[in-house]
């Protein structure tokens, strides 16, 4: 799942240490909560899945998947434990939406198995309690962290070939929802380039090892962010709408997993991983206040998690200033 933090103009960060702005404070480099990493898919440490793979796929396959598109737009349902939605997407850019009708947190991550490899080696790879997903599974991004009752969006470019589309959240006993039958299979198919221009953005969010640089301030309203992963690791965003005086290391400090209220903030959307060279847009509904962004995916080496390097972030989304009149 994703997360970071930011201010209204371009920041500077260090990586591996704090960022200051008008905003507020990166976290410094000894901050850590290595055992967050392992509350997430990176860490799935499983019994053996076939089963929950078995029950899974026959559960779909009777209950018709059903597909809500409109404009352009495919949505997928989550609920406690499970996806409804496509079994098979055209190439190029998609915009999705996850709607949550589920009473936990959830997220759909779009993971692209290379030629050669099949559902059955991540089953294998997973039941050997591997500290992370298999490196060859290649991340193109997807919706991160909704709260139950919301919807989120984002746009990203998929590639022809099979896809496991699953939810790495973990839940209040720290077991990922893959774990629980939140994974499923997608056929990617080759279509002809449909010619229409990339979402129009508000602002570029580039993602790197290990900070977040936001192109500029982001005002209340509709907005579209750009993400662009400049790193060698994968790297993710969760938007948290922080409370009133919270931080996004607050956030972190606080977080438990099942979905138990935070004190200090609520998950607002945002992108699961994407492989480095790789961009999504990421579609938010912004009221004026401060939100945090964070990055809990893990080093493949350390395991550490990324934020606990630096990358988060605290930023203030202004009221949008009225248009002005004409003469």
């Amino acid at each position: 799942m994703l997360r970071t933090r930011e201010s209204p103009r371009s920041p500077v960060v260090r990586p591996g240490g704090g960022q200051k702005s008008g905003l507020g404070t990166g976290p410094a480099s000894e901050y850590s909560h290595p055992d967050m990493s392992a509350q997430r898919l990176n860490r799935m440490s499983v019994r053996s899945v076939t089963g929950w793979w078995a029950v899974a796929c026959l559960v779909f396959a009777l209950s018709g998947l059903p597909v809500s598109v409109d404009a352009a737009v495919t949505t997928f349902i989550a609920e406690d434990y499970a996806f409804t939605g496509p079994e098979q997407l055209d190439s190029g850019r998609q915009t999705v939406r996850l709607i949550n009708r589920g009473r936990d947190v959830h997220q759909v991550q779009f993971l692209a198995l290379p030629p050669g490899k099949t559902v059955a080696d991540v089953e294998r790879a997973l039941a050997s309690r591997s500290p992370s997903l298999p490196n060859w599974l290649r991340r193109h991004g997807g919706v991160n962290s909704v709260a139950p009752g919301d919807e989120a969006s984002v746009s990203i470019q998929l590639d022809p070939g099979d896809y496991l589309l699953l939810c790495g959240i973990p839940d209040v006993a720290g077991r990922p929802h893959a774990m629980r039958g939140m994974v499923r299979a997608l056929r990617v198919v080759e279509a002809a380039p449909s010619g229409e221009p990339a979402p129009r953005a508000d602002a570029t969010l580039r993602l790197n090892d290990f900070a977040f640089a936001l192109s500029g301030p982001l005002q209340a309203g509709s907005r579209t962010v750009h993400l662009v992963n400049d790193g060698r690791q994968a790297h993710e965003v969760v938007l948290i709408r922080l409370a009133e005086g919270a931080s996004a290391k607050e956030f972190i400090a606080r977080y438990r997993p099942g979905g138990l209220p935070n004190s200090a903030g609520r998950e607002a959307g945002g992108l699961t991983g994407l492989d480095p060279g790789r961009e999504g847009y990421v579609h938010l509904e912004l009221e004026p206040g401060r939100y945090g962004l964070l990055c809990f995916l893990a080093d493949p080496v350390t395991g550490a998690p990324h934020f606990s390097r630096g990358m988060w972030m605290d930023i203030e989304v202004k009221q949008a200033l009225p248009a002005a009149e004409g003469p």
